[in-house]
């Protein structure tokens, strides 16, 4: 159910539509890609957040995946990463005479601070090949809460604040 391999589809995705994309490191050593818009699959942000709940396995390195761009890792715990999410975006900026138009994507990824109220945020933007900031802060949104992966035991999805916003919320 979760890409463990750079198969014919990653490669495609990655060197020949130059999507920009994720690699994970679990807990137990396994290898996991972001193979977005796979014909039949969900998203892949959403079967990895299943697959950690089903086997009590976690993320423990965040990494980006992008044909060209130097290896960046986002997060790394060796225990595992304890409230992190990532997010994929993909934007036109256009002229207003309607000529050329420059295609951008981002990669974010966000990860729960032990206070429970913020999240320490890290931003990628490709072809600009640049970080927003080295780090920034957000503060805690349902949004932001929503698709998290917490680790079976955490003690964060504990906590009153995010309780708040995971209430009502499926998880």
């Amino acid at each position: 159910m979760i890409c463990t391999q750079v198969d014919g589809y990653m490669k495609k995705l990655i060197c020949e539509e130059l999507m920009i994309s994720w690699l994970i490191t679990l807990t137990d050593g396994t290898k996991v890609y972001g193979d977005y818009d796979r014909p039949g699959f969900d998203n892949p942000w959403l079967r990895l957040k299943n697959h950690c709940q089903e086997n009590n396995v976690y993320p423990s390195v965040v990494e980006l995946h992008m044909f060209g761009a130097p290896r960046h890792v986002f997060f790394e715990d060796p225990k595992g990463l304890d409230g992190l999410k990532v997010m994929r975006g993909i934007a036109k900026d256009q002229s207003m005479d309607g000529g050329h138009s420059q295609s951008f994507q981002t990669l974010t990824v966000i990860l729960l601070k032990d206070n429970c109220i913020e999240y320490d945020v890290s931003k990628y933007t490709w072809p600009h090949n640049e970080f927003e900031q080295a780090i920034s802060v957000r503060s805690i949104t349902q949004d932001n809460v929503q698709n998290t992966i917490f680790k079976n035991d955490s003690t964060k999805k504990e906590h009153p604040e995010v309780q708040e916003y995971l209430h009502g919320i499926s998880v």
